[in-house]
């Protein structure tokens, strides 16, 4: 039962992290933040990165540096601004 619940645990951590991405682009370092602020969740970039990786309406567009390290910047297809960013791309 309790690999069961902690399955469970994971799938939301990973739909919050989706649903943040859904709602406007934003960066690896911004995901964090806002899990940790809303959620009281420590998202390691490395979960982080896998649970986007697998989602297709999800996609890594790049990277900016911030403070000396790269991060990603990522982009749902739910997002309004997805089609004018993905062509300027």
């Amino acid at each position: 039962m309790r690999g069961t619940n902690s399955r469970w645990e994971y799938r939301r951590i990973v739909a919050l992290i989706r649903g943040r991405v859904d709602k406007s682009s934003c960066n690896t370092r911004d995901i964090i933040t806002y899990m940790r602020k809303e959620f009281g969740h420590e998202t390691k970039p490395y979960e982080l990165e896998k649970a986007l990786v697998r989602c297709e309406r999800i996609h890594r567009v790049g990277s900016v540096d911030l403070d000396g390290e790269e991060v990603t910047v990522w982009i749902s297809e739910w997002d309004p601004e997805f089609k004018d960013n993905v062509l300027l791309g």
